[in-house]
């Protein structure tokens, strides 16, 4: 079903400098220089190895490099999927203990008697959890290439164009101009990089391979040993003693026309008018397993046997390259408006103004989404989805391991794959998760007393036993963790109807949550539901509380995925009859959500629980049921679902901890419940806090603290999923699109109702869109335009009105057919407020006036001294009728206010009066003609004074 694997075991990497063919690379420039949304170039590069988060990315989700530095200093960082820290011999495997039922039953009973210290402290006992297999990710090695100086360096650039997957350097000086471009081929598994010598002149170059110190790895007890000649470039590392004598290889075949000469471990190539460079990274596991020593292994020279039977024209490589690399990337596109001039800007220039600007930069947005699509193709292959770091890190000192993490990180990664059309690097993720079933079957049988799956937490490869269990991390109770694993594979199955992939992949997976639901869930409560006893809601903890609790909605939701899911699977493919009524009673007697006295949908719906929401976390693990369910919609459940808009307005008054998965979750959260006002200030925090490297790779946090790619392979999904949200008979369009986006169009997206969204386009200023959708089955499809539908035409189909009122048409499509489809939809509302004169009676300092609650940037805010009786008042520029009045509160909001109306600014009159206000986003319902409007102040909600986001009049 999935592309046929085309690299070997090990990674090539081919590093070319020749005279420029004609063809690509000159398409490239010349792309570059036309502005192509595509491609984005960068005028500064790292000063220093330390920089190496600033480097261009390639890679084929086997190997990846790094490129970076001055031009005639480059350094190349090699890195491969299966470079971690080798086991120990001490500790090869994760362990832990097969808890006993009573104890397990203990726990329950506590939990359920609502005593959650004892339970959590007895479920931290018993555990046993010790640590072991693979460590940390790690860089291999460097590649240096060092040239004579030739006077100064000007014109420099340097760029990624993501259609093809080239990276490229520009450069000139006193001999003439200098390009080097590099790729990773999928098809070859070979990336390229190759410079022509300037007209009329030849280049020397120095090649040599090393670890750096910056890459810490030495430290860890990694040795290493050059045996370089000129025919070969060889480096050769040992793990730490103790480690089954594991180690790794790097070696590079060097093809010239110039003359080749040792210095020391390094290589001089003089007089050339090109040099081609192939290399090979190997890990070689030791006699774990009952292997062979690694010395054993390279002393076979099995990477030199290789390379010499590798080609070295790189025409031939850079076609079959760019073809197979531009089938999967141009299956879809994106178009944001932006001008050819803009698009040609440097993404250091793009940042600038974005951070200067409260609305979108549309050629900044593009940049981001292809970004994102690139390195999600490029971190991904047949056994291998991106692990936090992708797969680039120049130091193994990286946070949290670089592992796979399964409760966000992993789920936000390849989120764009299925509904992106990218079934190349889904099959890494698919592949993965087959290989973990049988160590998630150990966490269950072990820890929980069940069959069925649990999942790993984290892990670095395709081991999945549990990891890291402990007091404050009691994660064997997470219980919906493997149904947010397998949420891609039913998604996968919804756009394609694939029945085969159904049978074969998802099946024989989800059919193990049926024997873990069925012996997991056996408690009652008084109304008859089944009882999570033993629930948690990562990475959260009630306040005051401890983690381990009952009834998390991350499980429930979990739960009920999973049953729902299987049931349809069981009877589309007609297997296990005999259990559908088991699991179907499990799925009838599921805890319901429950809405707490905020108006918000309770955390744990649990009674003593449900009123302790921690919306000031970085997760949303609350929220599951909104995003990536999909459960709930304003068709399904609308008092759920207005409950869901409210813990997402109280979560939005918080900053996520500046986590970057936290950002993104939330903005597809925002995205599904119509919420473009949330979405855009969390795509903008991206684009203005630092979350992006020169290079468009991203942090974890924001201000380049961090580096890690969940964040760039993520916003694509916030991007397409605010452009189009789908569900099986559903098409909703531009649910939440940013206001500053105006005009633009999308091609090429899959919905999960098995059709393409072969083109939409839209221009929010005439309130008109046009979407162009081929099904691949017969189907009468619901159109949704939530803000209400004017006039809908189509000479393709003959539209039908829908239940569900002015909103929606149906859409009665033929397989394979074509249909196009326009429709002016309801004006927008006007905020009267946005950009007018503002007043306050205080403001806490220079940054936070007035006018910030007034600018339309929701990462902007007024906020006032500890004064109960603060005021903040727009003038509205004329008189009008009033209709409501939105108020988005920070953490400091007023717990009792007034808000009050003028038509000269002196004299005032109530409109609306509130005394138990619980902060986050209110929509104030008012009535009267006004030309100023106030918010005046009358009891503090905590110890600051009132801090306001956004003040909106209608």
């Amino acid at each position: 079903m999935f592309p046929r694997r085309l690299a070997g075991v090990a990674a090539v990497l081919l590093l070319t400098w020749m005279i420029q063919p004609a063809g690509a690379a000159a398409d490239h420039a010349a792309a570059a220089a036309a502005g192509s949304p595509t491609t984005a170039i960068s005028t500064t590069y790292p000063q220093s190895y330390a920089d190496w988060a600033n480097g261009l990315l390639a890679g084929n989700g086997k190997q990846g490099i790094i490129v970076f530095g001055n031009p005639r200093n480059e350094t190349v960082v090699f890195n491969d999927k299966r470079f971690f820290m080798a086991r120990t011999e001490a500790h090869p495997h994760r362990t832990f203990n097969t808890v006993s039922a009573a104890n397990l039953q203990t726990i329950q009973n506590e939990l359920v008697a609502g005593q959650y210290q004892q339970a959590n402290q007895l479920a931290a006992d018993v555990q046993g959890y010790q640590g072991g297999g693979e460590g940390s990710k790690h860089p291999g090695f460097k590649m240096t290439m060092t040239m004579p100086d030739a006077g100064t360096v000007t014109n420099y650039s340097r760029s990624t164009d993501y259609a093809s997957g080239v990276v490229s350097v520009n450069w000139a000086d006193n001999k003439g101009t200098w390009k080097r471009d590099s790729f990773v081929s999928r098809t070859d598994g070979v990336a390229v990089q190759y410079m022509p010598a300037p007209s009329g002149q030849k280049l020397n170059v120095t090649l040599g391979l090393s670890i750096d110190p910056g890459m810490n790895l030495t430290s860890k007890g990694i040795t290493y040993t050059n045996t370089s000649n000129v025919n070969f470039l060889d480096l050769r590392a040992k793990y730490p003693n103790g480690s089954y004598n594991a180690g790794y290889e790097g070696v590079t075949r060097i093809v010239t026309d110039g003359t080749k000469t040792m210095d020391g471990t390094n290589v001089a190539v003089s007089n050339a008018s090109y040099v081609t460079l192939l290399s090979l990274t190997q890990r070689y596991n030791g006699t774990y397993n009952g292997g062979v020593t690694a010395e054993t292994e390279w002393n076979k020279q099995p990477l030199q046997s290789k390379l010499s039977g590798i080609t070295s024209d790189y025409a031939t490589l850079l076609s079959r390259h760019t073809a197979e690399h531009r089938e999967i990337f141009g299956r879809v596109s994106i178009d944001f408006g932006a001008s050819a001039t803009d698009r040609a800007k440097s993404t250091e220039q793009l940042f600038a103004e974005q951070k200067a600007s409260s609305v979108p930069v549309p050629a900044l947005y593009e940049r981001m989404f292809y970004a994102g699509r690139y390195h999600l193709l490029a971190s991904s292959d047949e056994t291998s989805a991106p692990d936090l770091l992708g797969n680039w890190t120049g130091d193994s000192n990286v946070g949290w391991d670089g592992y796979y993490h399964l409760d966000a990180n992993l789920n936000l990664q390849i989120s764009s794959g299925n509904i992106g059309n990218m079934p190349e690097a889904m099959a890494g993720y698919f592949y993965l998760n087959q290989q973990w079933q049988k160590d998630f079957r150990t966490n269950a049988g072990k820890l929980l007393g069940t069959r069925g799956m649990l999942t790993g937490g984290n892990t670095p490869n395709e081991e999945g036993l549990i990891s890291n269990i402990n007091f404050d991390y009691p994660y064997q109770y997470v219980t919906g963790g493997e149904s947010w694993l397998l949420y891609p594979f039913w998604e996968y199955y919804e756009i394609s109807g694939d029945t085969t992939f159904l049978a074969n992949k998802y099946y024989p997976l989800i059919r193990d949550m049926g024997d873990f639901y069925e012996d997991f869930l056996k408690k009652k409560d008084a109304n008859g539901n089944y009882i999570f006893a033993g629930s948690i809601s990562p990475e959260n903890t009630p306040p005051g509380g401890v983690p381990l609790a009952v009834n998390s909605v991350y499980d429930i939701s979990g739960a009920r995925f999973a049953l729902s899911t299987l049931i349809q699977t069981s009877k589309t493919l007609g297997r296990d009859a005999d259990k559908i009524p088991v699991w179907q009673d499990r799925l009838d007697h599921l805890p319901p959500y429950i809405i707490n006295n905020d108006g918000a949908l309770a955390e744990w719906a649990w009674p003593g629980l449900a009123n302790k929401n921690n919306y000031q976390h970085r997760h949303s693990s609350g929220l599951m049921p909104v995003w990536p369910y999909r459960e709930i919609t304003p068709e399904t459940n609308l008092a759920q679902y207005n409950a869901a808009k409210v813990f997402l307005q109280k979560k939005d008054t918080g900053n996520y901890e500046n986590a970057g998965h936290g950002l993104l979750h939330g903005a597809l959260i925002a995205a599904d419940l119509g919420d473009a006002g949330s979405v855009n200030a969390k795509l903008l925090r991206f684009a203005k806090e630092d979350y992006y490297y020169t290079g468009m790779g991203t942090s974890h946090y924001n201000n380049h603290n961090v580096f890690a790619t969940d964040v760039a392979n993520g916003v694509p999904t916030v991007m397409m999923e605010m452009l189009a949200a789908t569900k099986p008979g559903t098409l909703e369009l531009l649910p939440a699109l940013p206001p500053g986006l105006k005009k633009g169009a999308v091609s090429g997206l899959l919905g999960k109702s098995r059709f393409t969204i072969d083109n939409l386009t839209w221009d929010l200023d005439a309130h008109t869109a046009k979407v162009t959708l081929t099904s691949s089955i017969d189907q009468n499809l619901t159109l949704i335009q939530r803000a209400g539908i004017s006039s809908i035409t189509s000479g393709d189909v003959t539209i039908q009105n829908s239940p569900l009122g002015n909103i929606a048409r149906v859409l009665p499509l033929t397989k394979g057919k074509a249909v196009t489809v326009n429709l002016t939809f309801s004006a927008p509302r006007s905020n009267l407020a946005l950009g007018r004169t503002a007043a306050a009676s205080s403001s806490s300092n220079g940054d936070q006036v007035a006018s910030k609650a007034f600018d339309g940037d929701l990462g902007t805010r007024w906020s006032a001294d500890q004064d109960p009786n603060n005021w903040i008042q727009v003038d509205l520029g004329n008189t009008y009728d009033l209709s409501e009045v939105d108020l988005h509160w920070e953490a400091s909001f007023a717990k009792a206010y007034k808000l009050q109306a003028s038509t000269d600014g002196a004299s005032w009159h109530d409109l609306y009066t509130r005394t138990n206000s619980s902060g986050g986003n209110e929509k104030i319902p008012v009535s009267g003609s006004a030309r100023y409007v106030r918010m005046q102040g009358q009891q503090l909600s905590g110890q600051w004074g009132y801090s306001l986001y956004e003040m909106e009049v209608y």
